[in-house]
């Protein structure tokens, strides 16, 4: 093996070397769990869960909030005659608008869960003119379903995404950084870690958790320059020493 020095990094190669690293960092942020396997989505039957019918301008779940376990809250739910019952649920569909984060309906295409994410019997339904009564339990019975997928969903995104949030949150720390952009990170993990934890069956909470931590991350790691950037978050993938790059803890 040489043992010559390796030669040092030109200006511009320092500088595309940092645009990777932000690039990867926010990548995987915004794409969790493309690549990883998926998870059974069997849920608790009777465990309560609150999820809102809408989401607000900023993206973030409304705070209407429906209580008791899924079936409960479908109870009380899709009243309306078959075209308002599709615009609810085209509605929690869509929701959260304008975000940092997967809707439900790209959440559950991405784990796997095509019809759920097409609601195809309730619409098939609404297609054939078939009373208003069947529209409205196709409705009740797709909800629940739904929104388990959509926890679980939202759990096994954040479990992946907690490793190298807690690893980046822990540098920091150790760096004493200073940076207005990175202090949220730690909170934003923190949260995220605690509802992992407790399998949270709360849909909302653990959608806004990912929306945070998704912007505590990308923000942090776009506002640091150079070998903070690399010591924070490691080497993007492709470096060439083949190490993460980081303080290597």
């Amino acid at each position: 093996m040489s043992g010559s020095k390796r030669p040092a990094s030109t200006p511009s190669q320092v500088r595309q070397a940092r645009v990777w690293i932000i690039i990867a960092v926010i990548g995987v942020m915004l794409m969790v769990l493309a690549f990883n396997p998926w998870r059974s989505t069997g849920g608790t039957a009777t465990g309560s869960a609150s999820a809102s019918s809408s989401a607000t301008s900023s993206g973030h779940p409304s705070k209407k909030v429906r209580n008791g376990t899924l079936e409960q809250q479908a109870a009380t739910m899709f009243t309306g005659d078959a075209e308002s019952i599709a615009d609810e649920v085209r509605e929690l569909l869509n929701a959260p608008e304008d975000s940092n984060v997967d809707t439900l309906s790209n959440l559950l295409y991405r784990h796997d869960h095509q019809d759920l994410a097409e609601a195809s019997d309730l619409y098939d339904a609404i297609g054939s003119e078939r009373p208003v009564e069947r529209v409205r339990a196709l409705a009740r019975q797709w909800y629940p379903q739904a929104m388990r997928a959509a926890i679980d969903a939202r759990l096994d995104d954040l479990e992946s995404a907690l490793s190298g949030a807690g690893r980046a949150a822990d540098r920091l720390d150790r760096l004493g950084s200073a940076d207005a952009s990175c202090k949220s990170l730690r909170g934003a993990y923190e949260t995220a870690k605690s509802l992992v934890n407790g399998k949270s069956q709360d849909y909302d909470a653990l959608t806004k958790a990912q929306q945070d931590l998704t912007s505590a991350t990308s923000g942090c790691a776009a506002s640091l320059e150079g070998d903070q950037l690399t010591k924070v978050f490691g080497q993007a993938q492709g470096s060439t020493d083949g190490t993460d790059g980081g303080d290597g803890r």
